[in-house]
């Protein structure tokens, strides 16, 4: 099978992208994601760690172990949110006949795109915390 890349691609083709880039991109959907594993974990088996469910939660604090999941995870959003922003303008005046700059500043776009949306999806599973009960049964 021929190979998709050429290897002998030029040093513009070679650019890396970079610890801020892959944050910006990828840190909001995994703080969403880290958000909905652990807080369902946490919740699920505080409510119902038997056969029945519970009145009541196991822990007593465990509105407090989800609300700071919660803020962790918007803190790590917010800050990809910056920081795409921040890749955004380094990006911003690069060269597009060169196609590791055109690649870049494409990510970066993307990652105002996904860590602004993913902010929000953040924002929505929060505000489930304070009007739905720990346990509803």
């Amino acid at each position: 099978m021929p190979a998709v890349t050429n290897p002998n691609a030029p040093a513009d083709a070679r650019l890396p992208v970079g610890f801020a880039l892959n944050y910006a991109t990828f840190a909001a959907p995994l703080a969403w994601m880290t958000q909905l594993v652990f807080n369902y974990a946490l919740s699920s088996h505080a409510c119902f760690p038997h056969e029945l469910p519970l009145q009541a939660p196991v822990w007593g604090g465990l509105f407090w172990i989800l609300l700071g999941i919660d803020l962790f995870a918007i803190c790590v959003a917010g800050l990809a949110v910056v920081t795409a922003f921040g890749q955004w303008v380094a990006w911003r005046g690069a060269d597009l006949r060169h196609v590791g700059q055109r690649r870049n500043r494409y990510i970066a776009q993307w990652a105002i795109l996904t860590s602004i949306l993913f902010t929000i999806a953040i924002l929505f599973t929060i505000v489930m915390v304070f009007i739905e009960p720990i346990c509803n049964y």
